[in-house]
């Protein structure tokens, strides 16, 4: 008997009824049971409705499902459904020959993954059937086709995740046929391109191995790249082990400067200033090209030590020295933050009104003006106070505009201004939707910014309407947006990111076509790549208000795809908007990311950090690479916000700060600035990084709130 699930009445109805059964997570059993009762309503799909498209895509969808399980009914399923769906025809074709490697027959594969880009050149499979093609020729011991097809893969693109393996694999063949040096130089790319992969380790040994009969020592060279490859990994302890060996093979290399200026910064990615400062010092007395960024990184670590006088002393060289403007004023800036940490602060607002002096950028000097403010706030001085932030205000810098209209604002409040309320309300004109409106709305009776109303779900098959009328004829017949489309509805949500996310660099200076597509990527989970379209394309109607914003590019900019995981987690006290605003602060989504210290994932975890919390509530150990699971990074992230939470009483302001800078080191802000307002306390946090990172979070937590009816 057919399968179907209760109140399916279409073709349709049970087609996405049928998708709509989650096989992903839970428990093995209980996905396994997910996966049969989806198997069994496609195959009815098939069986009630087989003269309509929805059987042909329920054919597709279920043979791909069984690629692993029945290779063999895959291949006869997509071979019967190919003639009915050539919109997609790149994709059958990778999927078939998919399944004819499952069933051990890898020349056909082969054959058939030649064929993508001869049938489909605009296809966005081309290097992923490029790897394919070469993996299948290596399995069919076909070794002068796999070479071709793995160098090609490589050069195509040499950041997937499959270069590592293609590398070794050629020089397998290589070595298979006798071509020794050949064999070598793809065992060297390998270790010194893809230093982090399992096959770099094995490169290395069959390297020192004496592969026929040559003796290897990796070059400075080799080294230097091998560094550049951690770095841009964030493996910062990896890379300064590299650049060590590099300075030491090659102490008077042209890049050698270059490398002395990557350590120092490395260093100070590791917490480790002692090494850091020795670095910045030799290369800034020795007077190069890198010696004026090398005085900046110097500073920064003179105030990090807390070694004033150093500071105060390199300032005033600087002031002489062949530094840009920018790095004149970073510098004296630095200066300027211990003076004011000493509590001197006439000497500080003289060293910060000489940042502004000396900026050549406009931000630059606003963030002198505003410092020079706050130090006159902190002292009591609100009338002098008031009057610098208005001289910010008028510079028109946005990421500077809405603080010190706020903080003037504030110290107008010590005066007992009467029009304050009017310098709130003013904020909240022209920054409505910023944490500075968020904080005057609490001070003032100012009438709270109407929720835009955000649809979570969207009717299927609307993807046509939302499109601009202007331009719907022309992007129905592009090949790669009717891809997209198609493999959204099979529900292939990856695959048809793939192809959106291609289509919005193309129309990148069409807003309406542009929140269109970005609307679809969010539909489909691809939060990263739509978020990325929002911030960059939409940042002002977001952030100001006044101007036009669609109900839809809410929710792209503030989504809620990862919620309903967030509360399965039932960690008390974390309100699950609170944990996707810092998903959307800390990684933008992207699973994959991976932070300058080392920190991974959606939520950022330190691998320490991540292992702790697991060991608390007695998780398995996790690895770094465990960390980019979508799951595991939210389970252990979201209760170790709740432990923060729980540690802070409450206070979410303490909270977030210490899930980006550490508990230590809010407490001991905590202890200096106690008795201090919240707006105050999150303005005296020492760590720029730390400071405009809290003051982003709560931003779009209030956001999160406002748009879903809970502030």
């Amino acid at each position: 008997m057919p399968v179907l699930p209760p109140l399916c009445v279409s073709a349709e109805d049970c087609f996405r009824s049928a998708l709509a059964v989650n096989d992903r997570t839970g428990p093995p059993a209980q996905r396994e049971q997910a996966t049969t009762l989806k198997l069994d309503q496609l195959r009815s799909v098939m069986d009630l409705f087989p003269s309509t498209p929805w059987a042909q895509r329920a054919r597709v969808v279920l043979g791909v499902l069984l690629i692993e399980r029945e290779p063999a009914e895959a291949t006869r399923l997509l071979r019967a459904a190919q003639p009915e769906l050539p919109v997609i025809d790149d994709y059958v074709r990778l999927w078939i020959a998919e399944s004819l490697l499952k069933q051990n027959e890898p020349i056909q594969a082969a054959e058939l993954l030649e064929t993508i880009p001869k049938i489909v050149p605009d296809s966005n499979l081309i290097a992923k059937a490029a790897y394919r093609t070469g993996e299948a020729w290596y399995s069919a011991n076909v070794c002068f086709r796999s070479i071709d097809w793995l160098e090609r893969a490589v050069a195509l693109a040499d950041k997937d995740q499959a270069a590592p393996i293609a590398l070794s694999h050629q020089a397998d063949c290589h070595l298979r046929e006798n071509r020794l040096p050949e064999a070598r130089t793809a065992l060297k790319q390998l270790w010194v391109r893809y230093p982090q992969s399992p096959e770099a380790r094995e490169a290395k040994t069959r390297l020192e191995g004496g592969l026929g009969g040559e003796s290897w020592l990796p070059s400075a060279e080799e080294y230097l790249i091998r560094a550049q490859a951690f770095l841009g990994l964030s493996m910062q302890a990896e890379a300064v082990e590299e650049l060590r060996r590099f300075l030491s093979l090659a102490p008077a290399h042209p890049r050698r400067h270059e490398a002395r200026l990557k350590l120092g910064v490395a260093y100070v990615r590791l917490k480790q200033y002692d090494q850091a400062r020795e670095t910045f010092r030799c290369l800034v007395a020795d007077r190069v090209q890198e010696s004026a960024e090398a005085t900046v990184w110097l500073a920064r670590v003179y105030l990090r030590q807390s070694l004033g006088d150093k500071l105060i002393e390199l300032a005033r060289s600087a002031a002489q020295g062949p530094l840009a403007g920018d790095q004149r004023a970073m510098v004296h800036l630095f200066a300027g933050v211990w003076l004011e940490d000493q509590g001197k602060f006439d000497e500080a607002i003289s060293m910060f009104r000489q940042v502004a002096k000396l900026g050549d950028s406009a931000s630059q000097r606003a963030e002198g003006l505003w410092r020079a403010g706050w130090a006159q706030y902190r002292t009591a001085r609100y009338k002098d106070a008031a009057e610098t932030f208005r001289a910010v205000v008028e510079l028109h810098v946005n990421g500077f505009e809405p603080q010190a209209m706020y903080w003037a604002a504030r110290a107008e409040e010590h005066g007992k201004s009467a029009n304050v309320g009017e310098q709130y309300a003013r904020l909240c004109q022209r920054h409505a939707y910023s944490y500075y409106c968020q904080l005057a709305a609490r001070r003032t009776s100012i009438p709270a910014t109407q929720p835009t109303v955000v649809s979570l779900e969207r009717p299927a098959g609307e993807e046509i309407e939302r499109l601009p009328e202007s331009r719907r004829p022309e992007i129905e017949k592009h090949a790669v947006y009717q891809r997209g489309i198609e493999l959204k509805i099979l529900g292939f949500a990856q695959d048809a990111a793939r192809e959106l996310g291609a289509l919005t660099e193309q129309y990148s200076r069409d807003q309406d076509v542009l929140l269109a597509f970005s609307t679809m990527l969010s539909e489909v989970g691809a939060y990263h790549p739509a978020l990325r379209v929002a911030k960059v394309h939409f940042r002002e109607k977001l952030e100001r208000s006044g101007l036009p914003t669609a109900a839809a590019l809410w929710t792209v900019a503030y989504p809620t795809g990862l919620v309903p995981t967030i509360a399965a987690q039932g960690v008390t006290g974390v309100d699950p908007y609170l944990a996707a605003a810092i998903i959307r602060e800390e990684s933008q989504y992207d699973e994959k990311a991976v932070s300058v210290v080392g920190a991974v994932g959606l939520m950022q975890l330190m691998p320490v950090t991540a292992n702790a919390v697991a060991q608390r509530y007695g998780f398995p150990t996790v690895g770094r690479e465990d960390l980019f699971d979508q799951e595991t990074n939210i389970r252990l992230g979201v209760r170790y916000l709740g432990q923060l939470i729980e540690q802070y009483g409450g206070n979410l302001a303490h909270a977030v700060a210490a899930y980006n800078a550490g508990p230590i080191a809010v407490n001991n802000w905590i202890a200096v600035h106690r008795g201090r307002d919240q707006d105050e306390f999150v303005e005296l946090i020492p760590y720029q990084e730390t400071r405009l990172y809290v003051k982003r979070v709560l931003r779009s937590y209030g956001e999160y709130r406002r748009l879903h009816g809970t502030s």
